[in-house]
């Protein structure tokens, strides 16, 4: 069956939403702009030296979202413009996709072959990475407005009932689907009791799944969230871990240990096979986002201090602090390309330090200044989109 469908959800909450409700999900939105990452992918093993900039494209629309490589192709998604694929080594326009309706700007993802695409209403498509061409459309009925995953042959779509553009409704309950890549046919559904969901992270048979869901209980600062540990197979609970740590930015799992970071900027490790907290660790400032290598997390905080921290323990591995300036701090997740970690500050610098010990290796200025995510890193290419609407290609290959 290559179309699941389920009861349109009402664009208006009940009339005895508190003030407090309201502010929280608007502030939910500010949040979800700068949380989303990418779909987790192998760490490349090509190191990228100091690169310089190729070329330069203009798309459109401001870029909420790590541009995203597919092959000799890069796909960028402008705010309320339509999809675009720009040729890697050119920067020149290879295809456009255009649904009609609004395209959730962070929720792309790619399994090598097609590129799959949350759009207003509810529905997800499958695009060819190639051409651009529709290869199918699944109605979920629920709006997915993160990346979708893509693990073991299996597309996970987290979908959410409050977003950017969306009227917030935190008395629903939104849904994971598993679906298959290749049609769209659903394999199965979870429905959580959170009213919206993060991006799954996969770890072998398990799948970690976060977000946030309504109570009376009142918070002074956070929310409440929980953080599920599902069946990859079939989506049946393990175990469902609660805090009041507020939305969820990143979920990142090891064998032994699941790690996030939330709202209230602290990173807590849970134990992977019961689901108790094993550590926590204040972040000392706000973070965007957190990414993973191995045993290892890695996030800026806005005190411009760069860590790495062991998953497993919450032990400090190292720390740098970036010295250009006292707001110079990194923007989205910083990117591990072999023995590198990689990342865009919010003054436009691009800084390369080593991944196992925080020493600098190179850094260099783009002048880009008010991008509003951080920079993908693939194949000798460092691609950066800004608030502009304009897309750089940056190299260290030597081109004709």
């Amino acid at each position: 069956m290559g179309i699941y469908m389920l009861t349109p959800y009402p664009h208006s909450r009940s009339d005895d939403f508190s003030r407090l409700k309201r502010a929280l999900l608007s502030f939910l939105l500010i949040i979800l702009l700068t949380a989303c990452q990418p779909s987790p992918t192998p760490i490349p093993d090509r190191a990228l030296e100091t690169p310089h900039l190729a070329w330069t494209q203009e798309v459109g629309g401001p870029i909420n979202h790590p541009p995203l490589r597919v092959g000799d192709l890069l796909i960028v998604s402008p705010v309320q413009q339509p999809l675009v694929a720009l040729e890697v080594e050119t920067g020149a326009i290879r295809w456009r996709f255009d649904p009609g309706v609004t395209i959730w700007d962070r929720a792309y993802a790619t399994d090598g072959e097609r590129v799959f695409v949350g759009i207003e209403g509810g529905q997800l498509i499958a695009l060819d990475a190639a051409t651009g061409k529709r290869l199918w459309q699944a109605d979920l009925g629920i709006n997915a407005q993160v990346p979708p995953l893509v693990s073991g042959g299996v597309l996970y779509a987290a979908t959410t009932f409050a977003g950017p553009g969306m009227i917030g409704d935190p008395t629903r309950k939104a849904k994971l689907f598993a679906l298959s890549p290749e049609d769209g046919h659903l394999l199965w559904a979870f429905e959580s009791d959170n009213y919206i969901l993060q991006t799954p992270f996969r770890y072998g048979d398990a799948l970690y799944l976060a977000g946030s869901f309504d109570s009376p209980e009142e918070v002074d600062e956070g929310g409440h969230m929980r953080l599920y540990a599902l069946h990859a197979a079939d989506g049946a609970v393990r175990w469902q871990y609660e805090s009041v740590d507020g939305f969820t930015k990143q979920v990142y799992a090891t064998e032994t240990t699941v790690t996030y970071i939330a709202y209230q900027d602290f990173t807590t490790g849970v134990d992977a096979a019961t689901g108790e907290m094993r550590w926590r660790l204040d972040t000392g400032n706000w973070v965007p986002t957190l990414s993973g290598a191995g045993n290892t997390i890695y996030y800026g905080s806005a005190n411009t201090v760069v860590h790495a921290i062991h998953a497993d323990t919450g032990e400090v591995v190292w720390q740098f602090n970036i010295p250009e300036g006292t707001f110079n701090y990194i923007l989205g997740a910083p990117v591990r390309v072999a023995d590198d970690l990689i990342f865009l500050t919010q003054q436009g610098e691009v800084f390369a330090l080593n991944a196992l010990t925080g020493e600098p290796r190179w850094q260099f200025s783009t002048g880009v200044v008010g991008a509003r995510t951080g920079l993908t890193v693939s194949g000798g290419w460092l691609f950066i989109g800004d608030a502009e609407g304009k897309v750089y290609g940056y190299t260290d290959i030597e081109q004709k």
